[in-house]
């Protein structure tokens, strides 16, 4: 990287980022300065942003902009770890990755309601999965969960009743209403998974699991299952050295 270069790329990708925030935000944020706009537009798209970074950045664009020009370029140049964080940045603000592309590859365990519950426990002795999403010929019936199947325990045992050969339909009678799947297409992005996982603004409970199919129907089958268990991932995944 040349002296000129890092700071014409640096000043690019700086651009690029608050052009972003004015399209999206539709405000005209004059004196109130790019960290307010990057604030807004975190709390009204409800995703991550990181912002010490961001404050950062616009500290340094402000150096660079009011220093020295020599044959209408910047003298000074920041350093090439600097742009090459601020473009990782900007990527991932204007292009998001999917939750597809960030979350490993895993089995995705499905049932129907006539299956025996004893192949879901054998799942979660196997893999430690807590969450199943339970499918009746294509159509999307619930969210089988351990907490589900433990007050289905609870309630067997009290009324001293034989468990054996139940089937999934009968624990998934014990769903509750925060037992719930909220479904979401492929192309959903990481910062839109981390907005529906986070409590909402109302004070209620997230969805327990974001079930991925290819556009987004129930009626599709599971691409993939998020819980808040991945939220780390997700998050790191939108951090600014990654």
């Amino acid at each position: 990287m040349d002296e000129v270069s890092g700071a014409i790329r640096f000043l690019s990708a700086f651009t690029a980022i608050e052009n972003h925030f004015k399209w999206k935000l539709q405000t005209d944020y004059g004196r109130a300065g790019f960290v307010k706009m990057a604030e807004d537009y975190a709390r009204r798209h409800h995703t991550q942003l990181d912002l010490p970074a961001l404050r950062t950045f616009a500290d340094l664009r402000n150096a660079l902009v009011h220093h020295d020009y020599y044959g209408g370029r910047p003298v000074a140049d920041p350093v090439p770890e600097i742009v090459e964080a601020i473009e990782r940045l900007r990527d991932k603000i204007i292009s998001p990755p999917t939750v597809l592309h960030v979350l490993p590859h895993r089995p995705l365990a499905s049932f129907g309601p006539s299956d025996p519950l004893r192949a879901v426990l054998e799942e979660i002795r196997r893999h430690d999965y807590s969450q199943f999403p339970i499918y009746d010929d294509h159509t999307y019936r619930g969210l089988l969960t351990t907490n589900c199947i433990a007050r289905w325990l609870a309630h067997r045992l009290a009324t001293d009743e034989i468990v054996e050969g139940e089937t999934v339909g009968a624990a998934l009678a014990f769903v509750e209403p925060h037992d719930r799947a909220v479904h979401l297409s492929r192309t959903t992005t990481v910062p839109q998974a981390i907005k529906k996982l986070s409590p909402p603004a109302d004070g209620g409970l997230p969805p327990a699991a974001l079930i991925i199919t290819h556009s987004g129907k129930p009626d599709q089958s599971p691409l993939s299952i998020v819980v808040a268990d991945d939220l780390p991932v997700l998050v790191a995944a939108m951090a600014t050295g990654t």
